[in-house]
């Protein structure tokens, strides 16, 4: 004797009511990932090439906060071109670690921030009379923007007049 099987089926209410369960699972499975990805937008910060003063103060860039303030990590890399050695940096406003990447460059790290609309300085000890190319760029840590920031200078000496934007 053979017994009567019974075939399974499902209905569409069953089907609708499982997925409205799921919807909301699914929707905020994807709308986590968007909250997540924010970003903390800095302002129009600055980065200038500065000539110093001869014989008092080296040449270099000011960096300076918006309207909101840099955070630790923003870093400054610095290239030379014309000398075999673009010498050594000071920091002063501020507190960073500068890092010696080779003779012609360095990178400056913040180590804490600077204040909205404060600015810090990174000078060399090279002097305006000898003839040389310095580019910087700063660049933010991930997860923050700077909305209308000037992020690239440059400083140029031509052994007789210096140059900066």
């Amino acid at each position: 004797m053979t017994e009567p099987t019974a075939e399974k089926t499902l209905s569409r209410r069953t089907l609708v009511k499982g997925a409205a369960w799921a919807a909301p699972a699914i929707a905020l499975a994807v709308a986590a990932p968007a909250a997540s990805a924010s970003t903390v937008d800095v302002g129009p910060f600055t980065l200038r090439g500065n000539c110093g003063t001869l014989g008092l103060i080296g040449p270099g860039f000011l960096l300076q906060a918006g309207t909101a303030p840099l955070p630790v990590g923003t870093t400054v890399l610095i290239s030379g071109s014309g000398v075999a050695n673009i010498g050594v940096f000071s920091v002063s406003g501020g507190t960073a670690t500068v890092s010696v990447l080779s003779g012609t460059s360095r990178q400056i790290t913040l180590t804490s921030e600077v204040p909205a609309g404060a600015t810090i300085a990174f000078r060399t000890t090279l002097s305006i009379s000898v003839a040389f190319q310095l580019n910087g760029v700063a660049t933010l840590p991930s997860g923050y923007v700077g909305t209308g920031a000037k992020t690239a200078a440059n400083v140029s000496s031509t052994l007789i007049l210096c140059s900066a934007n």
